[in-house]
């Protein structure tokens, strides 16, 4: 058996035909050129706001129907910061199943720990981005705002207002980082 040449044929020449592959060796070139397709393969920057509503609604649930202590924390980056989706992303991989990342805007995020009290997501937190720094370096260290709600069994039905509030609203934002 022949070997193959590493030119195409010309159009309309029958190729020799390879065990295995008879069908596409014995058909005539159809397509000579590329055709180039744009395909977006990131995800989109932001959630729809109705995983919010129900990420909240799921923690009232939770901390009525089963008496779980569970965290909402509120991330926000700098204006035009880079690493902070690349943050995010990391963030998620590492959190457990029950956990979620909410993301506002660029700059943005709501994250929901499960079955922890504020001292315990303040530690996950800290080891988590310590060790996406160790990861990815920098010259300068990123710094984020954080601020976190606990949601303690009894608090009620929350609204996304409430928890917005209190995880971004006011100047005085504690930086855990």
């Amino acid at each position: 058996m022949a070997p193959r040449s590493a030119r195409p044929a010309p159009h309309g020449a029958r190729l020799p035909v390879v065990a295995g592959s008879c069908l596409q060796n014995s058909l005539p070139i159809v397509d000579k050129r590329a055709v180039m397709v744009e395909a977006q393969m990131t995800r989109e920057g932001n959630d729809d706001p109705r995983k919010l509503t129900a990420m909240i609604s799921r923690v009232s649930d939770l901390a009525e129907s089963h008496s779980v202590c569970s965290v909402m924390v509120g991330i926000a980056a700098p204006e035009g910061d880079l690493l902070f989706p690349d943050y995010l992303s990391y963030l998620e991989s590492a959190l457990r199943v029950e956990d979620q990342i909410f993301r506002m805007t660029r700059e943005r995020a709501v994250l929901y720990l499960a079955d922890v009290d504020a001292t315990c997501a303040a530690e996950i937190l800290v080891r988590i981005f310590s060790e996406f720094c160790d990861e990815f370096p920098t010259s300068e260290s990123p710094e984020y705002q954080q601020r976190m709600l606990e949601v303690r069994p009894g608090a009620g039905e929350l609204s996304v207002r409430e928890v917005l509030t209190a995880v971004f609203g006011g100047q005085n934002d504690d930086t855990v980082h």
